[in-house]
């Protein structure tokens, strides 16, 4: 009895346990499983597929850019006040890769611009020495062109200057005065038209003219009285002098008339020549848009070199007082 009484009850809960496996999990059997919703696969969503972008509305796209935009309180109206600092002269555009500086038209290293100067020379010439010949020789004339490099400091107040140039000079003589010097002869034609030259005579002559042509080169030192010389700074008139130095290298020829032959109408005597000279300059400086227009004065003396007409003395020294003109850029 007591045996079946034990063994009844285990029975009674393993029939249970088999027969009603969802109350072991805590399941209701009236609860319905949960559904899930199909999607139709036109509508499926692909991860690899963009997202289409939404297009804006052209009518809001025109009202933003007709719509005027007040600029704010601290902001300056005008662009080049905020992207140059001293504000840029008229003509002048601030860099658009250089917005905390100066911009385009300001120095950006350690040394100011190159500027570059064009220029022409014309005026007097004072031939003036010991010796018969720079005696006999008249006031003349000289004319010249060259160009000239600037290099300005960061102030622009100052530059270094480098010029080349050529120019002409032309001196008349006497007529009147007679010196014996060499005269060179003609040729002679030999055998096989070959030139045959002959000894140059001592002969009478009277000078007729001194021609000189040569290349000249020098360094020099300007200064700016009025302000910033640079193109790019420079907004109203300015004052410029300088001094420079420097050398003359070409040909110069005399024109002799012979007096002793008949026969012999002209001669002519040429050799090249070289010479030094110091000038002075001052300049008026006026700006002309991109470019910088200046005209002024130059006084320079100068020694050349010649040994033109031997037996005499050659060598001439010169007071050139010229007047002067161009631009730079």
């Amino acid at each position: 009895m007591t045996t079946s009484t034990r063994i009844l009850p285990a029975v009674l809960m393993a029939l249970l346990a088999v027969g009603n496996p969802a109350q072991g999990q805590f399941r209701s059997p009236a609860t319905p499983a949960p559904s899930i919703p199909s999607m139709p696969p036109a509508t499926r969503f692909d991860p690899e597929t963009p997202a289409p972008r939404t297009q804006p509305n052209p009518v809001d796209k025109l009202n933003k850019l007709t719509t005027p935009t007040a600029p704010a309180a601290s902001m300056s109206p005008d662009p080049l006040d905020t992207l140059s600092s001293p504000p840029l002269p008229p003509g002048a555009y601030a860099s658009p890769w250089y917005t905390d500086g100066p911009g385009c038209v300001g120095p950006m290293g350690k040394h100011g611009p190159v500027n570059y100067d064009l220029f022409w020379q014309t005026g007097p010439v004072i031939p003036f020495g010991s010796g018969a010949f720079t005696d006999r020789l008249h006031i003349g004339w000289n004319v010249g062109l060259g160009g000239r490099s600037l290099f300005f400091n960061r102030e622009g107040t100052a530059a270094w200057a480098i010029d080349l140039g050529l120019n002409y000079t032309y001196n008349r003589a006497s007529n009147d005065d007679f010196l014996d010097v060499f005269v060179r002869q003609p040729a002679l034609t030999g055998a096989n038209n070959r030139l045959i030259p002959q000894a140059d005579l001592f002969e009478t002559v009277r000078i007729r003219a001194l021609h000189r042509t040569a290349f000249t080169y020098g360094i020099g030192r300007d200064w700016f009285l009025w302000g910033d010389g640079n193109t790019g700074s420079e907004a109203d008139w300015n004052f410029r002098i300088g001094t420079d130095v420097g050398g003359r290298w070409g040909t110069a020829h005399v024109d002799l008339d012979p007096l002793t032959d008949p026969s012999i109408t002209y001669s002519r005597r040429q050799k090249v020549f070289h010479g030094v000279y110091l000038g002075l300059h001052t300049n008026l400086e006026f700006p002309m848009g991109g470019w910088i227009g200046f005209i002024g004065t130059r006084a320079e003396w100068s020694y050349d070199w010649m040994n033109i007409i031997p037996p005499l003395k050659g060598d001439v020294q010169n007071i050139n007082l010229l007047l002067t003109g161009g631009v730079r850029y």
